[in-house]
């Protein structure tokens, strides 16, 4: 059986950096949607796209939590 490794906090850094990078993705659709009138027909064919990114944010957010909480759980305990 194989043992789990805590990722290091190189790792830990490089995952927020994607999510750093898929926050800007979600602000690019949302600065073109504030330029197109509201519920017109290319307001709503980008509402998919926005989907997506906020979903693959949500995503990388919890993998970058999770590895964040495996790193502070494999620090050596402090008195």
């Amino acid at each position: 059986m194989a043992t789990k490794t805590a990722p290091n906090l190189s790792t830990v850094e490089r995952l927020l950096d994607e999510v750093d990078e898929w926050c800007v993705r979600v602000q690019e659709i949302r600065q073109r949607l504030s330029t197109l009138p509201r519920a017109s027909e290319a307001y709503l064919d980008l509402l998919p796209d926005l989907e997506v990114e906020l979903d693959t944010l949500r995503l990388k957010t919890q993998h970058a939590l999770e590895a964040l909480e495996e790193f502070e759980d494999s620090l050596p305990e402090s008195d």
